[in-house]
């Protein structure tokens, strides 16, 4: 808060005395200190309280932004043109099926996500013999 300041209160002020030896000196004081000394109680009780409030939304919104930003950053590389059906042989897994189909600049685990997607899958257990779509991006 400024240290001066020609703040004038549209309240009616009882004046105070002016203090020997100090004269025009005790005009410079804090409008606010003088209210608050007249009225006998704090100056605002909850502005602590209030940007506490204001801190937490703008941290909120903050991560919030991030939160976005990371989702869209996250997503495949481009959507699906078309998708190709692969019979699953024994001992392979949505991994190496992931490895063997996905383009060269995509993640193994999010071309995974996106097989358990075309093939409503909850988990990673597939069997022997069932046929299974995989997306393909061009």
């Amino acid at each position: 808060m400024l240290k001066y300041s020609t703040y004038r209160s549209i309240y009616n002020e009882t004046p105070e005395p002016a203090a020997a030896g100090r004269g025009a000196v005790s005009d410079h004081r804090n409008p606010s200190e003088k209210f608050s000394k007249a009225a006998g109680t704090r100056i605002h009780p909850f502005s602590s309280m209030q940007n506490l409030f204001k801190i937490v939304i703008v941290l909120l919104l903050i991560i919030s932004g991030f939160t976005v930003v990371g989702q869209v950053f996250a997503s495949s590389v481009s959507s699906p043109q078309q998708e190709k059906r692969v019979v699953v042989e024994p001992g392979d897994t949505l991994w190496s099926i992931a490895v063997k189909n996905k383009p060269s600049d995509m993640r193994t685990v999010v071309y995974i996500e996106a097989i358990k997607r075309y093939n409503d899958l909850n988990g990673a257990n597939i069997e022997a013999g069932v046929v299974l779509s995989v997306p393909v991006y061009k």
